[in-house]
């Protein structure tokens, strides 16, 4: 079964036309074949005239046998009460005399002839052709017929083909369009120039893209409103237990200091979903700029630094280009920040981490390569689920690859992550935006403990 509408459009219209052709090529060279035919009949019609207005006389009395060749016509003239041909073009032949006037066959020599017969007053004139030689002479013309549907049948399905694509074309493009539809890139298809057939399904994407658009929003108003409204308790609560931290008998300090951690840990998952819904937000508001991307790494880098010290890491940035991207600085740096800490979790005491950028076609790519205990093959494909944590051991929000991500689509970009395939432990892990600009490779400082 053929699923595709443009190869089920093209072999329906083609077989049409085909079967046209073949119909049309059929009728064709019959036609041909009856044509001929008559047009043989009258062949043997105008000699037998001309035999009649004096030329039989021309005739030689005694010609040789054999003298003519086979796709020639053959005259024979009888002369009233004589018993021979008074003349003929063949002597080895001998016709019925006695045949009806106008068009006969009969068979002389184990060979089918068509005989016309004339009767005169003075003589009887028969002029007769082979029919073999008359099928053969009609197939040859009939057959000239059918070249020219031979060869345009050819072309006809080119021909289909290329309307078909060109009319299929305007499809292709609101398929493009659709997949590029994300979250952050609502956009309703256009309907200018629409035909009449995909508009109603165009217009059903909209509504759809409209509902979707609407549904989202309210998703990113509610936690960003829930996120505000939680942060004025945790404030307080934070300020409270600040004041009461002098107070706290020495048996329930650990308690005392869990419960601190506990409300920090609430702190952060709501900043953390407060990121989420900026990145989420539709792009506009805050104006592009043209962001330094190597500026943007090693600014990330420099803000682990301390931590990384502090844990015997081995941390630097290197291999960088001399790259911009048009995008909200504070959005690239919170990504790339992101994954760069994400890295410094993860990684054990002593470990190392490497940033790199790369330049593939239109995108420039940040790697954060770490020598950290990767992660299951079988987990991989939910990394960048929100609130899901691969290790769930150490602490995180499980927010932070989910706003990397957001971040990527709403710039047109993309984000992996995978584990090193070099023999060593470790998560690979890249984002990549599309470049403004490019220019030669810059030594970007590189940055290392």
């Amino acid at each position: 079964m053929i699923k595709s509408l443009k190869n089920q459009l093209v072999v329906a219209l083609g077989l049409l036309v085909t079967v046209i052709g073949i119909v049309q090529g059929v009728s064709s060279y019959q036609l041909s074949k009856t044509g001929m035919s008559a047009l043989l009949d009258m062949r043997l019609e105008q000699v037998a005239a001309r035999m009649r207005d004096g030329y039989a006389e021309g005739i030689p009395e005694n010609p040789a046998r054999g003298s003519q060749d086979d796709r020639d016509v053959v005259v024979v003239v009888w002369k009233p009460d004589v018993d021979q041909p008074f003349r003929t073009t063949d002597p080895s032949l001998h016709f019925p005399r006695d045949a009806k006037p106008g068009f006969t066959g009969a068979e002389v020599n184990d060979e089918h002839w068509r005989i016309f017969t004339r009767q005169e007053p003075t003589m009887t004139i028969q002029v007769a052709q082979r029919s073999s030689v008359r099928r053969e002479i009609s197939q040859e013309a009939a057959t000239q017929t059918l070249w020219p549907i031979a060869v345009l049948l050819p072309l006809v399905w080119i021909a289909v083909a290329l309307v078909v694509r060109r009319s299929l074309r305007q499809l292709h493009e609101l398929g493009a369009e659709v997949r590029a539809i994300d979250m952050s890139h609502l956009q309703p298809l256009p309907t200018v120039g629409v035909p009449t057939e995909i508009a109603p399904f165009i217009h059903s994407i909209n509504t759809m893209i409209e509902r979707l658009a609407t549904s989202i929003e309210k998703e990113r108003k509610f936690i960003a409103d829930a996120a505000h409204e939680l942060r004025t308790p945790l404030t307080a609560l934070q300020l409270q237990a600040d004041n009461l931290a002098p107070h706290i008998v020495a048996g329930n300090q650990e308690r005392f200091q869990e419960l601190r951690k506990g409300i920090a840990r609430s702190g952060k998952l709501i900043a953390q979903l407060l990121r989420l819904a900026r990145a989420d937000a539709p792009v506009g508001g805050t104006p592009f700029s043209r962001v330094d991307l190597s500026e943007v790494v090693t600014g990330a880098v420099a803000d682990v630094l301390p931590i990384a010290i502090a844990r015997g890491m081995d941390i630097g940035a290197e291999e960088m280009l001399n790259v911009h991207v048009r995008a909200v600085e504070t959005d690239i740096g919170m990504a790339v920040r992101n994954l760069v800490s994400n890295a410094v979790r993860y990684t054990p005491d002593g470990g190392t981490i490497d940033l790199r950028m790369r330049r593939d076609g239109d995108l420039v790519w940040v790697d954060v390569v770490d020598t950290g205990p990767g992660i299951a093959p079988e987990l991989l494909p939910r990394v960048f689920d929100r609130f899901f944590r691969a290790n769930p051991d150490i602490e995180g929000s499980g927010l932070g690859l989910s706003i990397v991500k957001a971040i990527a689509a709403r710039y047109g970009g993309d984000v992996t992550l995978e584990n090193r395939t070099d023999g060593r432990s470790g998560i690979v892990a890249s984002i990549g935006f599309p470049v403004e600009e490019v220019s030669e490779n810059a030594a970007a400082p590189v940055l290392n403990t």
